[in-house]
């Protein structure tokens, strides 16, 4: 309380500084003592509590540490998204190369005067296989997807967890 009623006194010693300082004409600035106010702003300094000091460095932590989550996240969604685009291109090649392989089995089956629905029926197996593997290739890449998106998500939540226990030991530090 003691230290309080000095921040005060400071206060407003350094307020009538500021309005018994002698006026520059033409401006809204005034003429102090410099030393003076730099003295009033140092005793005030010193009069303010250590725990104060210690919330203000917690805060700037705290800041520096969501924002690099924030950039680690970032970068493991893309990470992410360029790994779901590559498996995605490789399904789709994949699956013309299974096409083209099937069309060319037919065409075989059919030049070698085979009857024409065992050729179907090859076809249509290459056709089922190629979709199975695209299938698989798919959900491998949505399953990846979602693995990275809940590592972000636990990163976050630890960062998350870390901020709230320091802002109660704040709060229990009052």
């Amino acid at each position: 309380m003691k230290i309080d009623l000095e921040m005060i006194e400071l206060f407003e010693e350094l307020e009538s500084m500021l309005q018994n300082g002698s006026s520059i004409p033409f401006s809204h600035k005034c003429g102090v003592d410099k030393q003076e106010a730099l003295r009033i702003i140092g005793d005030i300094k010193t009069l303010i509590p250590e725990e104060v000091t210690q919330a203000v460095w917690i805060n700037k932590e705290r800041n520096k540490i969501i924002s690099q989550a924030k950039q680690d996240a970032e970068e493991l969604i893309s990470q992410a998204q360029k790994e779901a685009d590559r498996i995605q291109k490789e399904y789709a090649q994949n699956v013309e190369e299974l096409k083209k392989n099937s069309e060319e089995v037919v065409k075989a089956y059919v030049e070698a005067s085979d009857p024409v629905t065992l050729a179907e029926e090859k076809a249509n197996e290459i056709v089922s296989k190629a979709e199975k593997v695209a299938t698989e290739i798919r959900l491998g890449s949505i399953e990846y997807a979602e693995d990275v998106l809940a590592s972000v998500e636990q990163n976050i939540k630890c960062i998350l967890e870390e901020v709230i226990r320091d802002k109660n030991e704040l709060s229990r530090d009052k």
